[in-house]
């Protein structure tokens, strides 16, 4: 059937692509012709023309793609103490649906539209009409015994005459989500007090001038009022531009005052200094609008090498930093003491640090007794020099720019590596390394700006923890999240209380161990708890027959849950190729770094993509390198054809690099990581996991026992305790 509906609206569209030219789309007009649809095709211009309506509607000048297809004018409402009414004219282009204000505690009765009915129908939980193209007066009326306190208004109106009781509102509270205010009574003003939250984040971009851009973010509740936010700005700094959605004000000094109503608010502000400063503070005496400031440094390390002191950097992922932000490196500022920005080296010299950017892929054996890598390694070098590989690092065969690189051992430590012909490298190394408990983080003798590495494990292997790494994904340790604890805990906690510490701790062994195993019961053991500890309480009589009921549904669902899951857990014990990859929790947390193209740099590693302006002096220097090397080579040719390897050389092939895929983890830096760094997997062997896997099996039926009260299995330890309600 698919491929029947498949091949219609193949032809479908080919018909209407033969169709276009003569509808006036595709073929050129003549001077003087008009565009016309021949009389043979005339009654087949809806047909073609299908699921295109709205191309007749205007677009915004921002996106073309983007169609408006109604246009509405002033809302003129009136509200009094009986009902209310309302009027507007709007412009529909094409048949549409068109918002109408109110929604379903406050709907719009006696809708009319030119004078005539209309049906007014629910979508998206909000009332509409549908309208043909045209231009329609649409009025309407509300009725209700008091004026409510608030009334929605559609997003797509813009202008607003509000009249209550014969009076007009000259300034109408309309807040972020849409609703008018028409009154608040005593309760509401009581529930909803002036409130008032405000967090502080900005970026500072190297350069000259230097520029701060800052987001101030407001939370807002109660009445509308002005409110002073306090300085915003560090001292010194000129403010360039502000963005807000609400009306705001900045002084010289950079105190900032908003008319604030409810909701939640986002207001832009830009900086800039000429100068270059060396240490970064509020005015003294200033009243700060945040205890704190979340600040990202934007680096140009071809302007020149810094370093931020005073503030330490934290873990972006834990915050609410903005998203266009969270490549760059963040620091946290006590807005209440000044941090420093130290200049290490000014411009790029040769002795420019090598700026590295290395995506590192391993391959474990199946005996877990070594792993096969592959590098690959992009970086601009100032100079021809050497690139090592790190100790305990068997280099099999290096290509730089396709082609294959001799090995040699370095003279001065023996280390197996490659001459560097070039400035600009793209290198890919394939290699051997034992299995130690640390490793080398690099795999090289160099320090990277950036460094991402992928680890495939064979089947029945897994990841139990990596020490030595800013960020891990797929390990066991790291797949915990607070929610996951805390359900643990409350799990465990329940069982205690019904059936005891021997109880709770097989609870907390079982859930803990199958957590996140693909197909596991999670939820279900919680939802059992309810009936089995109002069972324990609740008399006889028709709540407790109820009771029963959802007892027995649950155990149907465990049941359903729990007999698959230890099928599949018996079958990955004995054959671990079998286990279910890609559908669980832990795959599912990688699966966006392992769906990324494997042969493009820039998406396997984890550096930020360069903003336009430093791609712009990136392409330039390396235009201006390409130049550079056309004329040295075209002056000193026999100089340079020592460079160049004999082409009867023989060139190390390395070993074979695995292209299979399995479970996988991947970890990476947030920053610069030092030839040095090391780092600690501790891998779950086959042998373990098979017995992890036979416990798991076991703990979970001896708990699913102890849950449904089947003494004969569960033992007199497992007794159950006092009654207890969950």
């Amino acid at each position: 059937m698919n491929n029947i509906w498949s091949a219609i609206s193949a032809r479908a569209a080919l018909i209407a692509l033969a169709l276009l030219p003569a509808l006036g789309h595709a073929a050129p007009q003549l001077p003087g012709s008009v565009k016309e649809i021949p009389a043979a095709l005339k009654p087949w211009e809806a047909w073609a023309m299908w699921g295109e309506e709205h191309r007749l509607c205007p677009t915004p000048y921002s996106d073309a793609a983007k169609h408006l297809c109604f246009w509405p004018s002033r809302l003129n409402l009136q509200a009094a103490g009986g009902g209310g009414k309302f009027d507007l004219t709007v412009t529909v282009f094409h048949e549409t649906w068109v918002p109408l204000p109110g929604n379903a505690d406050v709907w719009p009765l006696d809708v009319r539209a030119n004078g005539a009915p209309v049906a007014v129908l629910e979508r998206e939980g909000n009332p509409a009409v549908r309208l043909a193209a045209g231009t329609f007066r649409l009025a309407g009326a509300f009725r209700w015994s008091g004026v409510p306190q608030r009334i929605r208004i559609p997003r797509e109106i813009g202008i607003l005459a509000l009249t209550i009781d014969a009076r007009p509102v000259d300034a109408p509270a309309w807040d972020a989500q849409g609703f008018l205010w028409l009154k608040r009574d005593g309760a509401a003003e009581e529930a909803d007090k002036n409130f008032l939250a405000v967090k502080l984040y900005a970026a500072l971009e190297d350069g000259i001038p230097l520029w701060l851009r800052t987001e101030i973010e407001l939370t807002v509740s109660g009445k509308s009022r002005e409110e002073d936010l306090g300085t915003i700005l560090p001292e010194g700094w000129k403010l360039s531009a502000v963005e807000s959605p609400i009306p705001v004000a900045v002084d010289d000094a950079g105190k900032m005052k908003a008319q604030v109503r409810a909701g939640k608010w986002t207001i832009r502000a830009d900086a800039f200094r000429a100068d270059n400063p060396k240490e970064f503070r509020y005015a003294a005496g200033a009243k700060v609008a945040a205890g704190e400031e979340l600040v990202a440094f934007r680096s140009k390390p071809e302007f020149r090498m810094v370093e931020i002191v005073g503030a330490p950097s934290i873990d972006v992922s834990q915050t609410t930093f903005p998203e266009k932000w969270r490549e760059l490196p963040v620091y946290r500022w006590d807005t209440t003491a000044p941090f420093r920005v130290e200049e290490r080296m000014r411009g790029m010299g040769l002795q420019k640090p090598a700026g590295l950017t290395i995506a590192r892929e391993w391959w474990l054996d199946e005996n877990g007794g070594g792993l096969t890598f592959r590098d690959t390694i992009t970086g601009q070098m100032q100079q021809i020099w050497r690139l090592d590989a790190a100790a305990g690092q068997d280099l099999g065969s290096v290509r730089s720019g396709g082609q294959g690189q001799l090995i040699t051992l370095n003279p001065q430590n023996a280390a197996p590596g490659v001459e560097i012909r070039t400035r600009g490298i793209h290198l890919e190394a394939t290699g051997r390394m034992a299995r130690a408990k640390e490793l080398s983080a690099t795999g090289w003798r160099s320090d990277a700006d950036a460094l991402k590495v992928t680890l495939n494990l064979p089947p029945g292997w897994r990841l139990f923890a990596l020490f030595g790494a800013d960020w891990v994904r797929g390990d066991w340790l790291t797949a915990w999240t607070l929610l996951d604890l805390f359900l643990l805990l409350i799990f465990t906690l329940a069982v205690f209380r019904i059936w005891g510490f021997a109880a709770a701790a097989l609870a907390f062994l079982a859930f803990g161990l199958s957590y996140h195993e693909f197909g596991a019961p999670r939820y279900i053991w919680l939802i059992l708890l309810v009936p089995l500890a109002l069972l324990r309480v609740v008399p006889s009589g028709w709540p407790r027959r109820v009771i029963e009921v959802g007892k027995w549904i649950s155990i149907a669902v465990l049941v359903c849950i729990l007999v698959p899951f230890v099928a599949r857990q018996i079958q990955q014990a004995l054959y671990p190729q079998l286990e279910v990859i890609g559908s669980s929790r832990m795959a599912a947390m990688i699966a966006n770094e392992l769906s990324t193209d494997g042969d493009s740099l820039e998406r396997q590693t984890n550096a930020p993509a360069a903003p336009p302006e430093r791609r712009a002096v990136e392409q330039e220097a390396r235009d201006y390198s390409v130049l550079s090397s056309a004329r040295a080579s075209k002056a000193q040719t026999m100089n340079n054809d020592n460079l160049y390897y004999d082409s009867k050389a023989r060139i190390q092939t390395g070993p074979g690099v695995p292209e299979w895929r399995w479970r996988a983890a991947t970890f990476g830096w947030n920053g610069p990581v030092l030839a040095t760094q090391q780092i600690h997997p501790v891998l779950i062997s086959l042998a373990v996991e098979r017995v992890l896997t036979v416990l798991r099996v076991v703990l979970l039926l001896a708990l699913a026992t102890v849950l449904l009260n089947a003494r004969r299995l569960g033992g007199a330890v497992f007794n159950a305790g006092p009654k207890t309600a969950a």
